[in-house]
């Protein structure tokens, strides 16, 4: 009786444990795409206002738990993930947006392909598949480019996968690999460029 019953528990245990695994990787998602979301406004309104790239000092960073909920875990994980998403949104908000004002009052981005026609609400910065994809793409360019290694965004693991963030809400995973391709080859770009000293 007594093997029966431990038996019964584990089992109820390792079911519990993989009913609690897409739970909280939908939970990773929502603080990072409520991070997201808050920190393109922010960068979008500093880069409007002429201020510095300083994403650390804006309120909602340093508290990181708009949109907090028990149900998501422990409140520290939350604000991990939620600073996270916080700084990508801010980073994409902040650099189109200032991009899209040189371009218009030097021209000196001429010719350079126009990926945000509307600063600051471009489709694809919405889509949860592009801004994972351009956070880990900026990350990989800004450290590709610091070292000085070759202009290369395909060659990383992460590229090639493609499913960091993945949850089944949003649908295809082929579809979310595809958006996530696109914001990491935007974010590689991106974060290589800055590193290296050209347009930012």
């Amino acid at each position: 009786m007594g093997v029966r019953r431990w038996a019964r528990w584990l089992f109820a245990a390792l079911t519990c444990i993989l009913l609690a695994a897409p739970a909280a990787a939908q939970n990773n998602n929502a603080a990072f795409e409520r991070g997201y979301r808050e920190g393109l406004e922010r960068g979008t309104d500093a880069a409007r206002d002429g201020r510095r790239f300083e994403p650390e000092r804006e309120s909602v960073y340093r508290s990181a738990d708009r949109g907090y909920n028990s149900r998501y875990g422990s409140r520290e994980w939350y604000r991990d993930e939620f600073r996270r998403g916080f700084t990508a949104g801010y980073r994409a908000g902040y650099y189109s947006t200032r991009d899209a004002r040189v371009r218009r009052d030097t021209r000196v981005y001429q010719g350079r392909r126009d990926f945000n026609r509307a600063p600051g609400r471009a489709r694809g910065y919405q889509e949860p598949a592009f801004a994972r994809g351009y956070s880990d793409g900026w990350n990989k360019g800004l450290d590709d480019g610091r070292d000085r290694d070759r202009y290369d965004p395909v060659r990383h693991g992460d590229y090639k996968d493609a499913d960091n963030g993945y949850d089944r809400s949003y649908g295809s995973k082929e579809a979310y690999r595809n958006n996530y391709r696109s914001g990491f080859r935007q974010g590689y770009e991106d974060g290589y460029r800055s590193a290296r000293g050209f347009g930012r």
